[in-house]
């Protein structure tokens, strides 16, 4: 690579050991050059006007004008600028709070030299691929020829920004209720690689998980696929997590995008169980996802998380349809009506799965899904009628000149978001 061809970096932080940690980071990889650090948000101002960078790496609290404040005026002045916004805190309020600044990526700290590298890098090959044509997006997913292909199963991803709301209990249930349903080919990706439950959900025992693909992602085909996946007794394929956290680490968001990609191929039905949090991995589930099944709870902390998440689903102008707002352990007792959430968030709730939380944690410690072990169940029968739904929305997308293909974006969360000005 030539010295023109390098990742042009600036460095804004208030932090002098900070700031020079990170050039010390950079220093040694040929493609990327620092060629400024700023102080503080009017400093890189006034430098990202002078010295023109590729790419900012922004910290997000600085005194006198912070890293939002600064990367609005930067992409202002500047749209082309790639802006990665660094901050120590991770919360929902932060990574909205930056998208709505224009930022492309959002890294927590401690950052990593991996993350770091492949974080620039990635901004500035969407920098340099932006002003082409979508269809020519379609082949960065892995899926060749058949990218196009209106064959292609369901990806449903079972998704909550707050955790402990039973996403993994659902999306199990549900994938049973699927199979059970409409007899075709279902999966479920335990995309929760850091403490996936799946397993002890399913009472899977297996040897083989999903980081038995992440580190053989080039040789990926079909018959690795079904070889590592493991087969419940209600015949749904099951691509389990690592059973410790270390190794789950080593699973990234490319690796579960081109999984997916195999996956909907091969399956009627994909249902993921999804993280709760905003980090790549899950970002890119929900952006290759079909439908997003949000599960909510009637708790203040957990409505506002939703209501976040659904401004959030807007700027990135995922259809409504797309997002499938769905209450979960619903109950008259907590003091909140849905009727109130609905008005307060302006969104419909679609279905509503009641609460019996001494019966799913039974079942769960049996390690048999409810759908199975109590068929008749309230719970079962409100799942089914999940099930039924999106049954009826995949079967209206298969219409010719009808269907919607899903986003395939190869990007993060934040290489999607282009400021509107």
């Amino acid at each position: 690579m030539s010295e023109g061809d390098k990742i042009r970096v600036m460095i804004v932080d208030d932090i002098i050991d900070t700031r020079d940690q990170l050039e010390k980071l950079l220093f040694f990889e040929k493609d990327i050059e620092v060629i400024a650090k700023a102080g503080n948000g009017r400093e890189a101002v006034a430098m990202a006007k002078q010295y023109r960078p590729d790419v900012v790496l922004m910290d997000i609290n600085m005194p006198d004008m912070d890293g939002i404040a600064a990367t609005e005026a930067i992409l202002t002045q500047d749209p082309t600028i790639q802006v990665i916004i660094m901050s120590v805190q991770g919360e929902t309020d932060y990574l909205r709070r930056a998208m709505l600044a224009g930022a492309r990526e959002f890294l927590t700290k401690p950052i990593s030299a991996d993350d770091l590298y492949k974080s620039i890098r990635h901004v500035h090959r969407l920098a340099a691929t932006r002003s082409r044509p979508a269809v020519a997006t379609s082949s960065s997913d892995g899926g060749g020829g058949a990218g196009g292909s209106t064959s292609e199963g369901q990806i449903i991803a079972v998704f909550s920004p707050k955790g402990g709301v039973g996403t993994s209990s659902i999306a199990a249930n549900l994938a049973v209720a699927l199979r059970q349903l409409t007899n075709k080919k279902v999966a479920l990706l335990d995309a929760n690689v850091i403490f996936g439950d799946l397993s002890v959900i399913l009472n899977l025992r297996s040897d083989k998980t999903i980081i038995d693909i992440a580190t053989r992602i080039d040789e990926m085909d079909r018959e690795l696929l079904n070889d590592v996946m493991a087969t419940h007794t209600s015949q749904i394929k099951v691509l389990l997590a690592p059973p410790d956290p270390q190794r789950g680490e080593l699973v990234t968001s490319d690796h579960i995008r081109t999984i997916l990609d195999l996956m909907r191929r091969e399956f009627d039905y994909v249902v993921v169980d999804t993280p709760a949090t905003f980090q790549d991995r899950s970002l890119a589930v929900l952006d290759m996802a079909n439908r997003i099944v949000t599960l909510m709870t009637l708790e203040m902390h957990c409505i506002r998380n939703i209501k976040l998440f659904l401004e959030v689903a807007d700027l990135l102008e995922y259809p409504h349809e797309k997002v499938m707002l769905v209450l979960n352990k619903a109950s008259n007792r907590t003091g909140i009506r849905a009727e109130d959430v609905e008005k307060n968030i302006q969104r419909k709730v679609s279905l509503q799965i009641g609460d019996a939380g001494q019966d799913m944690t039974f079942s769960i410690n049996q390690g048999v899904p409810l759908v199975i072990g109590k068929p008749s169940h309230q719970i079962v029968r409100d799942v089914v009628a999940l099930a039924k739904e999106l049954a009826a929305a995949a079967k209206a997308a298969e219409t010719p000149g009808q269907q919607t293909p899903p986003d395939q974006k190869s990007g993060s969360f934040f290489s999607r978001m282009i400021p509107k000005r």
